[in-house]
C-alpha cells in the first residue's frame, strides 16, 4: 500500500524556477548554520578546558589538604558515613 503522490500544482518548470531561487538562500543558510554550530564548537572546547584546569587545581589543593592532614580527613570520613548511614537507614526504615 503505497500512497500516491499529490496533485502537481505547476509544471516542471515552474518547480525547477523556484528551487533555483531558493538554492543560494539554502545555501547561505547552511553555511550561517555551520558558522554557529563551529563558533558553539570551540566556545565548548574552551570551557571544557577551562573547567578540566580548574578541576585539576581543586584536586591537587584536596590531595595536599589530605596528606597534610590525614587525622581530620579521617575523622571527617567517618562522621560523613555515619551521618549518610543514618539518614538512609531512617529513609528506608519507615
Amino acid at each position: 500500500m503505497t500512497a500516491s503522490p499529490p496533485p502537481s500544482s505547476g509544471s516542471e518548470t515552474d518547480r525547477s524556477k523556484s528551487t533555483s531561487q531558493s538554492d543560494p538562500d539554502l545555501a547561505q543558510r547552511s553555511r550561517d548554520a555551520k558558522e554557529r554550530l563551529q563558533s558553539r564548537y570551540q566556545d565548548i572546547e574552551q570551557t571544557y578546558g577551562d573547567t578540566r584546569a580548574r578541576l585539576d587545581e581543586f584536586n591537587e589543593k584536596a590531595v595536599g589538604f589530605i596528606r597534610e592532614n590525614p587525622g581530620v580527613c579521617i575523622v571527617g570520613a567517618i562522621a560523613a558515613g555515619y551521618v549518610i548511614g543514618r539518614l538512609a537507614s531512617r529513609r528506608w526504615l519507615t
